[in-house]
C-alpha cells in the first residue's frame, strides 16, 4: 500500500522555521556586540589622540616661570651649600665686569657665609677679540686650581692685555706671576676640553636671555646690574632671607 507523501511535508516545514528564528535570535546581539566593540576602540582612540595633542602642545618652561635655565654648577666661591645663589655671567674684557667685580669681591667677604657664587663665561666674542682666550687662561689655571686668581690677575689689569694683538703674551707672564707650571698652562690653554666647557657657560647665558654683561641671577631669577652698591648688595640680602 503507498505512502501518501503530503504526509512528511508538514512535519519537515514545522521543524525548519524554528531553525531560521533561532539563528536571527543569535546573529542580533552578536551584531550590537561588534558595535560596542567598535564604539569602545573609537573612543579610545580619540582620548590616546587628545593626550598626546595636549602633550606635544604643552609649554616648555622658561626663565620667567617656575624652572630656570640657571644652573648652580661651575666655579664658586662663598658658602658651597647655602640656599641662596648668586650667579654672574662675566667677560673678562667687559670694562663693566671688571668694575662689578669689587662689589662681588665685597658681598663675597659680608654675605660668604649665607651665600654661594656662582662664575659663568660669556664672552663677547664679537665687540671684545680677546675675551675668549681670557676666559681659556683662566680656565688653563683653574686646572691648576688657581682660577679666582687668575679670575682676579685679568679683572684688574684688563687694560694692559684688552686690545692687544698677542694677549697669550701676558697671560703667560700672570701664569708665571701665580707660579704655575707654564707647560701646561700654555697646553690646557688651548685644550678642545677647555674651550667645550666655556661654550657650555655661553649657551646657557643664550638660554637665560643674557643679552650684557655683566648679568647677575639670585636664586634662579635675574636682578639688575644696578650703579647704586647699596641697593645692589640690599637686593642680595633680600634674596638670602627669602630663601632661609
Amino acid at each position: 500500500m503507498a505512502k501518501a507523501p503530503s504526509s512528511q511535508k508538514p512535519r519537515s516545514g514545522a521543524r525548519g522555521k524554528p531553525r531560521k528564528k533561532k539563528a536571527r535570535s543569535i546573529a542580533k546581539p552578536l551584531a550590537l556586540l561588534a558595535l560596542v566593540v567598535a564604539v569602545a576602540l573609537g573612543a579610545a582612540f580619540y582620548l590616546q589622540r587628545r593626550a598626546d595633542d595636549q602633550t606635544v602642545s604643552a609649554p616648555v618652561p622658561t626663565s620667567g616661570n617656575t624652572l630656570s635655565p640657571i644652573s648652580t654648577e661651575g666655579w664658586s666661591k662663598g658658602n658651597s651649600l647655602a640656599k641662596a645663589v648668586l650667579v654672574e655671567f662675566v667677560d673678562f674684557q667687559c670694562g663693566a665686569c671688571a668694575a662689578a667685580s669689587s662689589r662681588v669681591a665685597t658681598i663675597a667677604r659680608k654675605h660668604g657665609a649665607r651665600l654661594k657664587i656662582v662664575f659663568k663665561h660669556n664672552p663677547m666674542q664679537r665687540a671684545h677679540g680677546n675675551a675668549m682666550i681670557a676666559a681659556q687662561a683662566a680656565e688653563a689655571a683653574g686646572r691648576q686650581y688657581k682660577f679666582w686668581e687668575m679670575h682676579d690677575l685679568l679683572l684688574q689689569r684688563q687694560s694692559e692685555w684688552a686690545k692687544v694683538p698677542d694677549a697669550q703674551t701676558f697671560f703667560l707672564r700672570y701664569a708665571a706671576e701665580l707660579q704655575l707650571n707654564l707647560a701646561l698652562f700654555r697646553r690646557d690653554l688651548w685644550n678642545p676640553e677647555v674651550r667645550e666647557k666655556i661654550n657650555r657657560d655661553i649657551l646657557e647665558g643664550q638660554l637665560a636671555q643674557v643679552r650684557s654683561v655683566p648679568a647677575f641671577f639670585l636664586n634662579g631669577k635675574p636682578i639688575p646690574n644696578t650703579q647704586d652698591e647699596v641697593e645692589f648688595e640690599q637686593r642680595i640680602v633680600d634674596g638670602i632671607r627669602s630663601v632661609q
